[in-house]
Formats: C-alpha cells, sequence, structure tokens
C-alpha cells in the first residue's frame, strides 16, 4: 500500500511538472539576440561621445542601454547574469567607468603635453586613412611618433620652425599641395594647435615606437585601465619563432580586420601587445593551453566559426606553426619596443628578404651575378647588339662605345676608386660588393633606350648620366653618356661626370640617401682637384645663380623640387665647393658631415653637429657667394 502511494506522489509530480513552466527555464529567442547585438552596437558607440567630451549624451545613451536590456532579461524570463545579456551589461559598466574618469580629469593623461592631447588626436582622425601603419601612400607611415620624426624625403617637422616644417607647409598650401588630399582643410583652430606644438619644440616624451591610435585610446598618458600585459620572452631553444613564423601571415590575414580604432570583436591585432591582451571577452590566447585558447579554436579548429572568415586560408604549415607556437608559451622573440611596435613592422620586406639572400652569396657568386644582370639588362634594350666590355676588381663596364673606350672607363673607375677609398676611409677590399655596372653610351638616343626600357620613364634632354644603386646592391650601376675629353663651359667631359656619378653611386649604398645636390657636388669636386683647368667647373658659378635665381626665400634652396636634377651639379658644386672652404676642416669635415645624412640624420642635425649652422645661415652664406648676389640681388639677402 505504501509502494502504491509512493509512485502515485511521483506520478503526480510529473505530470505537474509537465503543466507548470520552470523558472530556471530561458524563453530565447533569436529575436532576443538581435536586440542584444543592437544594444550592444549602440553601446560601443558611447566611447565617441566620450572623446568628444559629450558627457551628458553618453551617460543618457547608457542608461538607455541598460534599461532596455533589463526589458528583453525580463522578457526572455532570464536574470541579469544569463549570458544572454551579461556581456552587454559589463561593456555598459565599462563604458561608465571610463565616464566617470574623463568626468574627473582622471583618465590617465596626467603629464601628457600638447601632442598627446591635442595633435596626436588630429593625426589619427585626418591623416591615418592614407598614412598608416599598413601600405602607407608616399610611403610615409605616420602611424606612430617615430614615423612623423622619420618623415619621407625630407624632415617632416623642424622642432621650433613651423614654416620651415613640410608637414605645417603642406597642411597650408594650396590646390593639390594641400593635405588632406581629397579632404576638407583642417580648421584653423586645428592648425594652430599643430603650430603652437612645432613652435614649442615639437616634444613628445613617450615611446616612439607606440602607435598613435594607442596613444589616442588611452588618453595620452600611455597607461592601460586593464593594467599591463605579461610577455614572455623567447630564450631562443623555440622551434618557432613569432617574428619569422607567426607574425607574416597574421599581418597579410588577420590585420585588415583587427585593427583601427573599432577591430572586430574588440580585438586589436596591431601589435604583439594588443595580440596578447585579446578582445572584449578576454585573452584569446593562453600560453602553452591551445584547448582553452580562443584564437586556436578559431583559426586552428574553425570552431564555432571560420577565422580568417571568406576565402582567406591559413596553410597547414601556418597552422602547424601557431600550435606550436602557442603550446611552447606563445613568447616573443623581440624587444620590447618591437612588442609595441606595429605588427606589419616585425614582417621582413621584400627588400630585407633580398639582402639576406644576397649577404649569403660568395664574392664570386656574387660577381657572376652581377655580370649576368649586366648583360641582361643591355639585352633588355638591344637585341641585337653586342656591347663592347671590360671588367676589373671594381667595375663591369659595357656599352656600345669603341672597345678602346670601354677599357680607358675601366681604368679611371680603378684609379678614382682608390681616391674615394681614402676620402671616405673605406677599409673593403671593393666599394661595391659584387663589383659596379658602367653601362656606357655613345649618344642621347642610345642612353634614352635604355632608360625607357628598363626604368620605364623618359629621360630629360639635358641629362647626361645617373646612377642607381639599392641599398642591398641588388642593383649596383651607373649610365654615363661619352661626352668626349674636350672639355667646356657646357660639359665637364666623360670622366669629370664619371667622377660625379661614381661618388654618388658610393653613397646610395646607404638606406638613407643623401641629397642629390650632396653626392654629386662631392664627385665634382673630387674631379676639379684631378683637373683644375676644366673650364667647366669655372662656369658653375653662373650656371647655379641661373638655376637658383627664382628664389623668394633662402631656405627654399633645400627644399625638394627647387631646382632640376640637371641643375644638381653646379648648384650642388658650388654649393659644396663653400662649405669645403668657409668650414675648418676642409674635405675631411664634408665627408663626415655626409656621413651623419648616411645615418638618418636630418640636414638641419647634421649641419648643427659638423659646422655648428642651420640650414637657413648656410643657405644665405652660400648664395652670397654667387654672381648674381655680387651684383646686388635682393633674393640672396631676403629674411624668411
Amino acid at each position: 500500500m505504501q509502494l502504491r502511494t509512493v509512485w502515485l506522489c511521483l506520478l503526480l509530480f510529473a505530470c505537474l511538472s509537465l503543466i507548470v513552466p520552470s523558472g530556471s527555464t530561458a524563453a530565447v529567442t533569436a529575436e532576443h539576440r538581435k536586440q542584444v547585438d543592437e544594444i550592444v552596437k549602440e553601446v560601443r558607440k558611447v566611447s565617441g561621445l566620450i572623446t568628444k567630451k559629450e558627457f551628458d549624451e553618453a551617460a543618457k545613451a547608457l542608461s538607455e542601454s541598460e534599461k532596455r536590456l533589463k526589458d528583453i532579461a525580463k522578457e526572455a524570463g532570464v536574470e541579469v547574469s544569463h549570458k544572454l545579456v551579461a556581456v552587454a551589461f559589463s561593456q555598459i559598466e565599462k563604458q561608465r567607468a571610463i565616464l566617470a574618469k574623463k568626468q574627473k580629469g582622471s583618465d590617465g593623461a596626467a603629464g601628457a603635453g600638447p601632442f598627446e592631447k591635442e595633435v596626436a588626436p588630429l593625426v589619427v582622425a585626418r591623416c591615418l586613412k592614407c598614412h598608416g601603419a599598413d601600405d602607407p601612400k608616399a610611403n610615409l607611415s605616420l602611424a606612430t611618433f617615430g614615423g612623423i620624426v622619420a618623415g619621407c624625403g625630407g624632415k617632416l617637422v623642424v622642432p621650433g620652425n613651423p614654416e620651415s616644417s613640410i608637414l605645417y607647409q603642406r597642411l597650408t598650401a594650396n590646390a593639390n599641395r594641400r593635405m588632406p588630399k581629397g579632404g576638407p582643410a583642417l580648421a584653423q583652430d586645428e592648425l594652430k594647435k599643430i603650430y603652437s606644438w612645432i613652435a614649442g619644440g615639437a616634444k613628445f616624451g613617450g615611446d616612439n615606437a607606440m602607435l598613435l591610435t594607442t596613444l589616442v585610446e588611452e588618453g595620452g598618458g600611455g597607461k592601460r585601465e586593464t593594467g599591463p600585459i605579461e610577455i614572455v620572452k623567447a630564450n631562443g631553444d623555440e622551434r618557432v619563432k613569432f617574428t619569422r613564423d607567426i607574425a607574416p601571415f597574421m599581418a597579410n590575414l588577420c590585420v585588415g580586420c583587427h585593427s583601427g580604432p573599432d577591430p572586430r570583436s574588440g580585438f586589436s591585432l596591431e601589435t604583439f601587445e594588443k595580440l596578447m591582451r585579446g578582445g572584449r571577452d578576454g585573452r584569446v590566447i593562453l600560453p602553452g593551453n591551445t584547448k582553452d585558447s580562443r584564437l586556436w579554436h578559431l583559426v586552428g579548429e574553425q570552431d564555432p566559426i571560420k577565422m580568417p572568415p571568406g576565402q582567406a586560408l591559413i596553410t597547414e604549415t601556418n597552422h602547424a606553426k601557431l600550435r606550436i607556437w602557442i603550446e611552447e608559451g606563445a613568447k616573443f622573440d623581440g624587444t620590447d619596443a618591437q612588442a609595441k611596435a606595429p605588427l606589419r613592422s616585425l614582417v621582413p620586406t621584400a627588400e630585407e628578404l633580398r639582402a639576406r639572400e644576397l649577404a649569403s652569396l660568395s664574392a664570386e657568386e656574387f660577381a657572376n651575378r652581377r655580370h649576368e644582370r649586366a648583360m641582361e639588362l643591355w639585352q633588355t634594350a638591344f637585341t641585337k647588339d653586342t656591347p663592347a666590355e671590360a671588367v676589373n676588381d671594381e667595375v663591369i663596364v659595357i656599352g656600345n662605345v669603341a672597345e678602346p673606350r670601354i677599357k680607358e672607363i675601366s681604368d679611371w673607375v680603378e684609379n678614382d676608386a682608390k681616391t674615394l677609398k681614402k676620402t671616405f676611409g673605406i677599409k673593403e677590399p671593393t666599394i661595391w660588393r659584387g663589383k659596379l655596372i658602367v653601362f656606357a653610351f655613345n649618344d642621347h638616343f642610345s642612353y634614352s633606350e635604355f632608360v625607357q626600357t628598363n626604368e620605364k620613364k623618359e629621360l630629360p634632354s639635358d641629362m647626361k648620366g645617373h646612377s642607381r644603386v639599392t641599398s642591398t646592391l641588388d642593383e649596383a650601376y651607373i649610365c654615363l653618356e661619352e661626352q668626349g675629353d674636350d672639355a667646356r663651359e657646357a660639359s665637364p667631359g666623360t670622366h669629370a661626370m664619371l667622377w660625379s656619378l661614381l661618388t654618388e653611386a658610393l653613397l646610395q649604398r646607404s638606406p638613407n640617401r643623401v641629397p642629390e645636390w650632396a653626392a654629386r657636388g662631392m664627385g665634382l669636386v673630387l674631379a676639379f682637384h684631378d683637373a683644375p683647368k676644366n673650364p667647366y667647373f669655372h662656369s658653375q658659378g653662373r650656371a647655379a645663380s641661373e638655376a637658383l635665381k627664382s628664389l623668394d626665400r633662402p631656405q627654399e634652396l633645400f627644399e625638394a623640387g627647387t631646382f632640376s636634377a640637371a641643375d644638381a651639379a653646379p648648384v650642388g658644386f658650388t654649393l659644396v665647393s663653400h662649405m669645403i672652404k668657409a668650414g675648418r676642416g676642409g674635405e675631411a669635415e664634408y665627408v663626415r658631415f655626409l656621413g651623419q645624412l648616411s645615418m638618418g640624420k636630418s640636414l638641419s642635425d647634421a649641419l648643427k653637429t659638423v659646422y655648428a649652422t642651420d640650414p637657413l645661415r648656410l643657405a644665405q652664406a652660400y648664395l652670397a657667394t654667387l654672381p648674381h648676389a655680387k651684383a646686388g640681388s635682393k633674393k640672396a639677402r631676403s629674411k624668411p
């Protein structure tokens, strides 16, 4: 009887459980999830309101989002701790914490200067679209303060002198020269901020390698609100290296979506530090633990979704190396500064890979490759012509001038190289590893045909020679048009022109290019020493005056585009001659100046270090020596 009673009670309980809904069962629908996703997107936009200091609007938006979330939770029959709404609530609280700090003025920006507070946000908002870390236009990256310092083809900022700073000049230029290109000009108050910052010394007290987007996100103070991230350094025993094996495919396949002010899932791959910090939901890599690393689930196992999305695929090799790297502790084999630098900067460029390949060649192998390259370039331009040829330890000379002339040019280079080595203190057996190619042309038509075919550009009618040497020495050649030995005012003769081009080719070995006037001018000075009675050199003062007669201000002398490539010879010769004569150390002092430029120093810094002067004073002193200045030109004495 008792057993029967128990069975009846159990049956009754089971029936009731089918009728009465359980309070722990959530009636969550697809519509609920969609509404929550929309709220999360709205919460993310609040950061923009906070940045603009629209604090009341930000607070109102957060309150409205919180109310909507509570209504959804109530409708779905779940608690606020339920996974449906928990993440969204946490985002609201995070934004409220940021808002509170901003309102109190304690957002970590204490001690930040004008650049951090006023200039960096302008650069991020107005410049990074074209000049970001990835494939920057004109090869000018403004993604970091270091990029601003490095510039491209000239120093962007001259501390204390806004008018001489290319950055300010381009922002205030007219028509097509003004930046941002294709966008509205900066407002006057924005330009004033940049002007004041440069005039005050263009100072920045942070890490030059730090991304400006990070600097702006963190309020200019450089402190992460979520605390420091521990980065374990590699010890060299790892089978997989991050910089060599992981960074390349991440930079190519992942950074596109996971970068910028609003990276997908809040997860940025712009730097190694950000990779290890993770996204909105926390860390995505747990060193030594692939099982619980979200990145491995998405990329390695393609679960619950596939990454990278769409057609992009990582290779089996990438897949295997990612697993090994995480299992070995997700260690970093770079410096502390590199951990904060753009991820793409860790990936070797095609040029760097080429340099490694060439460095592995013996001197004989490199010379053989250089000879093959010389013949390849010649045959590309002149398929039916067999050139004359001469070879020595320094050079390979080929061309369509007479064979005795080819041999004479070869001898000139061999002798001139000895002077260059002594002048520049070169200890290596040869100046150009693998030898230098000299292409000698008997007329301008041949020279022009070679340039159009191999360099894909038109040759100016007044150009008689040029050099092309890459910093890796992958390419190293001179093009020389025959001019004969009878020098005249309009032409220095073939040997003097060769001197100029050899010196230019020597200085082009450095990745930091020396201005054309500085390199070519030094070569002509050496040629002058070799032939002091050459009438060409005695006419260069008048030629330089003619080239510079349109100068409005002395400092324009050193601005890009002031004079043509052909005018680099007379301007360079007279300017370098003036610097050598006016200085205390003669040629040795000028060579030291060239060394400063080759090391990446700006013109201003190099002049200050070696000559204790600046571009303006040098320009004024030099222009005063030219014939037009002696005749009473006001331009040479004009003030900035």
